[in-house]
């Protein structure tokens, strides 16, 4: 992508997040000092909101969704197959978003046995499939192990330049006629390839392109996009960050913070009776999510920071941290006995302000999405302004926990198991009014120091403890 369609981007890591919305709201008078105010959802935010960074969209938003996502100045929504409506695009647009991607699968595509006609890419690669891709004659290893029986799963010769050649005009073609930026790849490196399924595509393709790695032939794919003008984001890319993220304009983490996965039993839902439900780990990268640690989740936000400060550049200007969650299961009739309680769906703002805040301790970026019900991820933490980070690094603070400072703000991460009080001192906290934006209140800070007491909560389901995420926004001057 050009320098101009991602100039939103260099402001992220030269000045912040968010660019000024251009409108302003006067702070509160502020309150008097109290140990622990109590929370107040009317109380206004302390500055005028601002963009959000980055969002995921479904392909068919309502006018809620859309709105929504008129908020944000990068916005992936749709794909290929299903793209955002004409309208939809427009009415985004008209809202002030910069770039729209698309999805796309990195190495494949699906050509359909069920009688369908293939898409036009597909029915290209499936009819010169005896060179234009690693599997003509099978195996088709994602369907298989997706269990889909209508589709052959038929993956690109990458290393062919005739194949990259005609996939990269074919795009460059579909994103302006669908009025998108660029293109967002799943399994976006070379990784999948390892796998014991893919033993066969391995070798096909080792036999094919001896000298140059898959790795290199997918660099070369985005490097024609880009030449193109798209925007190009991969998933993952910093696996193979020596040859990927030097020719992306952005890469991906999933589930490095937060993830969901089915609960162990059915739940009953208020109305609906026992459902099968998804739960949020909070701990996704360790051993045993269950029972993970801080430390784990901080051990890859601080190797993928690393990645990022070595291969920016003109073109790689970060990463994005995507998060899942489940919605927070509240009980409808707490006092009932376990096998009657009912559970009903709710924001699940602890996760989502853990998700943030996380993020921000390495300056990233970061979305999470609830697909249970993608409206329960309307949280509007990504538009508070925290301007830029005043040091290199993140800081310990009390045990167990873990503060970054910005010139308009602080986040704030923890695991802890209890009530704990938490200083935050540096010499860039202001005095006088700052806002807590997980409890919707204010508190007063002394000039280098602001002292909150975080409560830990729960999640009512699993009685797993919540890891802290929180964020504090200094009043105007």
């Amino acid at each position: 992508m050009g320098a101009a369609a991602f100039a939103w981007l260099v402001g992220v890591w030269l000045a912040g997040w968010w660019a000024l919305a251009g409108c302003t709201r006067p702070m509160p008078k502020a309150p008097r000092a109290r140990a622990e105010p109590s929370p107040s959802p009317t109380v206004a935010p302390p500055r005028a909101w601002h963009r959000g960074a980055y969002a995921t969209g479904r392909s068919a938003p309502d006018a809620d969704e859309v709105a929504w996502l008129g908020r944000f100045d990068v916005v992936h929504a749709g794909g290929l197959d299903d793209p955002l409506p004409a309208d939809t695009r427009r009415a985004l647009r008209a809202a002030g978003v910069k770039t729209l991607l698309a999805y796309d699968w990195l190495p494949a595509l699906y050509h359909y046995t069920d009688g369908s006609p293939d898409p036009p890419l597909a029915a290209w690669l499936y009819a010169r499939r005896s060179w234009a891709s690693l599997n003509p004659h099978g195996p088709y290893p994602h369907c298989r192990r997706e269990g889909y029986t209508w589709c052959q799963d038929l993956y690109y010769d990458l290393g062919d330049p005739r194949v990259r050649a005609h996939r990269v005009a074919w795009l460059a073609q579909w994103t302006r006629e669908h009025g998108y930026d660029g293109l967002f790849f799943d399994w976006g490196n070379d990784r999948f390839l390892d796998e014991p399924d893919y033993a066969r595509l391995r070798a096909v393709y080792a036999a094919r392109h001896s000298g140059q790695p898959y790795a290199q032939a997918t660099a070369a794919l985005y490097r024609a996009l880009r030449a193109r003008g798209l925007t190009v984001q991969s998933n993952q890319g910093f696996r193979t960050a020596e040859v990927l993220l030097p020719v992306v304009d952005l890469d991906m983490t999933e589930s490095y913070a937060l993830s969901d996965r089915p609960c162990p039993q059915p739940v009953r839902l208020e109305g609906r009776g026992l459902t099968e439900v998804p739960c949020t780990d909070y701990y996704p990268v360790s051993d045993d999510p269950a029972h993970g640690r801080l430390a784990d989740t901080l051990a890859h936000l601080d190797a993928l920071r690393a990645l990022v400060d070595q291969y920016a550049g003109p073109h790689f200007r970060g990463l994005v941290y995507l998060n899942y969650a489940a919605p927070a299961w509240v009980p409808v009739n707490p006092t009932a006995p376990a096998a009657a309680r009912e559970y009903r769906a709710a924001v699940p703002r602890a996760a989502i302000y853990y998700g943030y805040a996380l993020a921000a301790l390495a300056a990233f970026p970061a979305y999470t999405e609830v697909p249970w019900d993608h409206r329960l991820e309307r949280v509007p933490v990504y538009f508070y302004d925290l301007g830029e980070p005043v040091e290199p690094h993140y800081r310990a603070v009390a045990a167990h926990g873990y503060a970054r400072f910005y010139t308009h703000g602080v986040v704030l991460v923890g695991d802890w198991r209890a009530p704990t009080r938490v200083t935050l001192a540096h010499p860039t906290v202001p005095a006088g009014p700052v806002y807590d934006a997980y409890r919707r209140v204010w508190r007063l800070a002394q000039q280098g120091v602001l002292s909150v007491t975080v409560r830990p909560e729960r999640d009512a389901l699993t009685g797993q403890v919540i890891p802290t995420g929180r964020v504090y926004v200094y009043g105007e001057p």
